[in-house]
């Protein structure tokens, strides 16, 4: 079913970013499911994967694929751990620009934290319906050579995303929606280690 969307002025939307940004800021853990859908015009159907997510604030995160296929990606503070077919590999974030691009837009999107920094992108907010939804334009030459833009959405009565879509600069569409968030749970530490 199709939603109702409106943009909203300029002043507003700086109101709801100071919101949404306040939330995040607030927000010390969040636990989750998602699904992700990435839609390619080199691929006749799209491609679905579930997984699980964990943050804690400031810098920590594990994003982990159960299905179709078993691939983590643990961050604790600037190091990145993959996994993947039962090995470990660490990764500095600090030595790989890449990493650095990719693992500042998961925990943005997880934590909904540095989303709206205005040298990164240029935002423009819409109202639809239950949710607002931000678009975000990179500005920086690293992240438009993968992205063309980034569509988050944040539902109204608790300002925490529910689904996020990424636009690949070469047409190809990722979506990811949020499921059974938990906020504030009580997350342990062994989650962010290998």
């Amino acid at each position: 079913m199709a939603q109702s969307v409106s943009p909203i002025s300029a002043t507003r939307s700086e109101e709801i970013i100071v919101s949404l940004s306040q939330a995040a800021a607030a927000m010390q853990t969040m636990q989750c499911r998602f699904v992700q859908q990435k839609t390619s015009s080199m691929l006749a159907e799209p491609t679905i994967a579930e997984g699980t997510m964990a943050y804690a604030a400031p810098d920590k995160m594990r994003w982990e694929y159960g299905k179709p296929y078993a691939f983590a990606l643990i961050v604790n503070g600037d190091n990145i751990i993959r996994k993947a077919d039962g090995k470990s590999e660490i990764v500095d974030a600090k030595s790989n620009r890449m990493y650095q691009g990719i693992v500042s837009i998961i925990m943005g999107s997880a934590s909904g934290r540095k989303l709206f920094d205005k040298s990164m992108f240029d935002v423009v907010l819409f109202d639809e319906g239950g949710f607002w939804r931000a678009e975000m334009s990179p500005l920086k030459r690293d992240m438009k050579r993968m992205f063309s833009q980034l569509v988050f959405r944040f539902d109204k009565k608790t300002g925490i995303i529910s689904r996020v879509e990424f636009l690949e600069a070469g047409g190809d569409v990722t979506s990811i929606r949020f499921e059974d968030v938990k906020i504030d749970a009580t997350v342990e530490d062994s989650v962010f280690m290998e």
